[in-house]
């Protein structure tokens, strides 16, 4: 049985003989029907009516070690030595085989070592020359829960999965409006990152100026094994059970689709290693200039290069737009590393501090620097050119619901024949591209502040904090097919012989305006309390990188993505405080010792309370109505404004504002045009130093996490085709149950 709506046949759009809702026996697939027996049993109706409270783990050890030496009146040594084991676990949604976890699931121990050497002479009193040497290792692996174990059994093996025990598991299936079904992507993860830096500053006292002055050194090594869908991952959006597969999608239903085995899009990724290295080098001037008592001066000038990364064994390759071909590294004729960047990022800083009264409290403060984003080389796929032919291989397979999606040769890639051989002349590989020119991101940042103490020895500082983005990095898909149609044609793309594209360019912009106003009391009294409210609004065109989709949802209309920033939090307010209750010894409550000063004596409590208004979202849709092949959310056709007077977790916006296209278009909804459940929230504490002796002290400390349980929602489910039920309804939260928490610290 299926839910309400479902009753068509695909092969004709006509309704299904005999019982409605029912798929006849003989239209089943037998791998969809194993696969939906993974799912456990839930007895209460509706959508969204599954819960689990999935137990976790995390055990983290740290050792600090730190040697200081006098070498003499004028040198100073430090060795300084860390090392931290962080063995973390957290079961999947599903027990068993179902899994349907995300990347943040499983066994995930990390371990990172650390080493700094430092080295400090006084030359003259007013001449300092200060230098550092640092060794940074972080070794990172993350397993599902079953990673090792002889699996998938007999009838859950998907056809044409290579048989492999580094990355053996269950094949990924989604169903639209369903929780997915297999092991996630990115799954097996092992990556290894290594740095050295080297830094010298040379400090310089003369008359009114303090000049600082060095060069910077760092060299970057990035080691990944880290495959996107090693097991295969395969869409079902519910259009081929719908009554119109192009226009009515919520007439349909996923669960359906994969039943009878008949996905609309399914991917699959061969296995690599890659080694990427990067060399940086800096160097900077500031002057602080004391030009009167009341008024000083920071100038300075920086300077920033970042060769392209670069893979240690030339395991990586670019796209020539012009010939329309794969240019591995080391090719006659184009850059070494693929790519060439800036080399005149100079980055000007500079601010005031100035106290225009002498008989007030009163501080003006205001600056602007700029800094560089250089493309990142610790980052697994979509952003790396490692992950291409010749070395990584990822075809995707695109149907339209009303055909399905076929190798080039027309097998249906389905439950029924799998995944064809891993042959690139099979299939349609995705290909990563970089400008051949990369720009370098630029932050231009900008602020200005009062500060102004009044009485009770409480400091108030207004302030506007802006920046403004330039050049960000970014995706898009370079091979889109441009034109809208009523079916999916692979030949319409631009390059026909390739799947979709990341296309890695720096054309991201983005800006940020805020008003701050803080309140901050000195201790004093026993008593010491910080107010923050903030007021901002932030703006991108361009998806987040770090999250699901990052590609717009048309290639060659980029304006349709500036909108609010996906972590844009227009309002917050934290208030954090720290009370030394005045009984016990020196106090002016119970002032002697013995045991009432031991009992009730040095205690502090303390508080951190939050309020925050909601991250901002889009109502999607669940297919592609274009066939333009697009790899972003596509937004919903809005025929409303979708706020409600009173939402609710069952209901928070109004899901009959919105829509499917109904014609082969994109939806008309802005970016991130809604805005998700806000934040109240308070964390308490009570701490106690206990004297055991002259030389031993221990502190016992009592916290309390969202101390008064209060839910903080996440984000409702946004996707309109997911249905009533499930569509607007909000099923989880985003931080923890009251957690409460005992520490004993010896310090002697």
């Amino acid at each position: 049985m299926v839910r309400n709506g479902f009753g068509f046949d695909p092969t004709t759009g006509l309704p299904i003989a005999g019982q409605a809702n029912i798929i006849p026996a003989a239209s089943l697939n037998q791998l969809g029907l194993n696969f939906a027996a993974l799912y456990p049993v839930v007895a209460s109706p509706g959508g969204g009516n599954y819960s689990v409270n999935a137990p976790g783990s995390d055990r983290l050890d740290q050792t600090d070690i730190r040697v200081d030496e006098s070498v003499s009146s004028k040198i100073e040594l430090f060795q300084r030595f860390s090392l931290s084991q962080d063995h973390r676990f957290q079961a999947p949604v599903f027990s068993g085989l179902a899994d349907g976890g995300s990347y943040n699931t499983g066994n995930r121990p990390l371990s990172t070592r650390g080493l700094v050497l430092g080295y400090t002479h006084t030359i003259s009193p007013n001449l300092v020359n200060s230098a550092r040497i640092g060794f940074n290792r972080v070794h990172y692996i993350s397993n599902v829960p079953a990673y090792g174990q002889n699996y998938p059994p007999a009838g859950l093996q998907f056809p044409g999965v290579p048989n492999n025990p580094l990355i053996n598991g269950l094949t990924l299936l989604q169903p639209n409006g369903y929780r997915r079904l297999g092991e996630p992507g990115y799954t097996p993860t092992r990556s290894t990152t290594q740095d050295i830096q080297l830094n010298d500053t040379l400090s310089f006292v003369h008359g009114k100026h303090w000049l600082k002055m060095g060069p910077q050194f760092r060299f970057d090594q990035f080691n990944l094994l880290q495959i996107g869908q090693p097991r295969g991952r395969l869409s079902f959006s519910g259009q081929f059970t719908a009554i119109d597969p192009g226009n009515q999608l919520d007439t349909g239903n996923g669960l359906a689709d994969m039943l009878l085995g008949d996905p609309v899009s399914a991917v699959i990724s061969t296995v690599t290693y890659f080694g990427n290295r990067q060399h940086s080098y800096g160097a900077f001037v500031e002057d602080t200039y004391k030009a009167k008592p009341n008024l000083t001066l920071d100038l300075g000038l920086r300077y920033d290069y970042a060769t392209p990364f670069y893979e240690a064994h030339n395991r990586q390759s670019n796209f020539d737009y012009t010939t329309g071909t794969i240019i591995p590294a080391g090719t006659p004729g184009y850059p070494k590393h693929l790519s060439n960047v800036d080399k005149a990022d100079f980055a000007p800083r500079i601010g005031f501090s100035y106290s225009p009264f002498a008989s007030r409290p009163l501080v003006v403060r205001a600056g602007y620097g700029r800094f560089f984003i250089f493309n990142e080389i610790r980052t697994g796929d979509p952003l790396q050119t490692d992950y291409n032919l010749p070395f990584f291989f990822e075809p995707s397979f695109i149907g339209d619901g009303l055909n399905l999606p076929q190798t080039p040769t027309g097998t249906p890639v389905d439950l029924t024949n799998g995944f064809p051989p891993l042959d690139p002349t099979q299939a349609f590989s995705g290909v990563t591209s970089q400008d051949w020119r990369l720009h370098t991101g630029v932050y231009d940042e900008w602020n200005i502040d009062l500060e102004y103490q009044v009485p009770g020895n409480i400091l108030i500082t207004p302030a506007y904090v802006g920046s403004k983005g330039t050049h960000l990095q970014s995706l898009v898909d370079r091979n889109q097919i441009p034109t809208p149609s009523a079916t999916f044609d692979q030949n319409a793309r631009p390059y026909p012989q390739y799947g979709g594209f990341t296309s890695i360019v720096n054309r991201g912009n983005s800006t940020y305006h805020a008003f701050q106003l803080k309140a901050e009391k000195k201790s004093s009294h026993g008593l010491y309390f910080l107010s923050a409210y903030t007021f901002s609004k932030s703006i991108n065109d361009q998806p987040e990188i770090c999250c699901n989709a990052p590609w717009p949802q048309n290639s060659y209309n980029l304006a349709a993505e500036k909108g609010l920033s996906d972590f844009d939090n227009r309002q917050r307010w934290v208030n954090s405080v720290d009370y030394a209750i005045p009984v016990g010894k020196g106090q002016k409550y119970l002032n002697r010792g013995g045991v009432a000063d031991a009992v009730l004596g040095g205690w502090h409590l303390g508080g951190i309370i939050t309020f925050r208004s909601g991250f901002p979202f889009s109502p999607v849709i669940g297919f592609d109505p274009t066939n333009t092949g697009s790899q972003g959310l596509l937004r919903a056709q809005q025929t409303g404004s979708g706020h409600l007077a009173h939402p609710s977790i069952n209901e928070w916006f109004n899901v009959n504002d919105f829509q499917d296209p109904t014609c082969n278009c994109f939806g008309n909804a802005g970016k991130n045009i809604l805005e998700g459940p806000g934040e109240k929230g308070a964390d308490l504490s009570a701490r106690k130093m206990f004297n055991v002796s002259e030389r031993f002290h221990v502190e016992f400390r009592a916290e309390f996490f969202n101390a008064f349980n209060h839910p903080v929602f996440s984000q409702p489910d946004n996707n309109i085709d997911d249905g009533q039920g499930s569509t607007g309804v909000i099923t989880s939260t985003v931080i923890p149950q009251r957690q409460i928490q005992f520490a004993l610290k010896l310090e002697f």
